[in-house]
């Protein structure tokens, strides 16, 4: 059966069922029966991508009658240029403006969130870097039953204390010479 690489337009998008239709340009703007979006896996390990958007460009093999066929993907042009053309930059920018890039040839991953960020592990964190960890942030709370610190504190600034301060020889805040 003869398959035909076509041009068009998404014009309508099934969430459920991971489908598109699509205004095919070359058949003068005849919209396409249902297409598979393609994905990653289906099985015990499960992947959902964001779906093509209304409108974006796309590029569809479908066959011969263009009653059959599958999405093959977004394709850029002089009107929607690619966002970035650098070789070692994967970049991501959704939507609502949040951004994920990674730069292999500077090693460098970087995530711009618009809103929030939430890491939950069902064990432990582990975070091991070569240089210093800067966090900024008009607050920090630590909440936890039991915190360690090993090495040296340093503190710039005032230290507020609720509760007694022992130091390691048992003398508390309350403690006088």
């Amino acid at each position: 059966m003869p398959v035909e690489l076509e041009y068009g337009e998404v014009s309508a998008v099934d969430y459920q069922g991971c489908r598109i239709r699509v205004r095919l340009d070359e058949r003068d703007g005849v919209q396409s029966y249902w297409l598979n979006v393609p994905q990653r896996h289906t099985q015990g390990t499960k992947s959902r991508p964001l779906l093509p958007e209304m409108g974006e460009q796309v590029a569809v093999l479908l066959d011969a009658d263009g009653v059959g066929g599958v999405y093959l993907g977004g394709v850029y042009s002089t009107a929607e240029p690619p966002p970035v053309v650098d070789q070692n930059t994967n970049y991501v920018r959704f939507s609502d403006g949040t951004v994920v890039t990674y730069d292999r040839a500077a090693h460098v991953l970087a995530v711009d969130c618009v809103g929030a960020t939430t890491l939950k592990c069902g064990q432990g964190l582990s975070v091991e870097t070569g240089a210093a960890v800067v966090v900024k942030a008009p607050e920090v709370i630590l909440d936890a039953s039991q915190t360690t610190l090993l090495g040296n504190l340093q503190v710039n600034g005032n230290v507020n204390a609720s509760g007694t301060i022992m130091d390691a020889g048992g003398n508390s805040n309350h403690h006088t010479h």
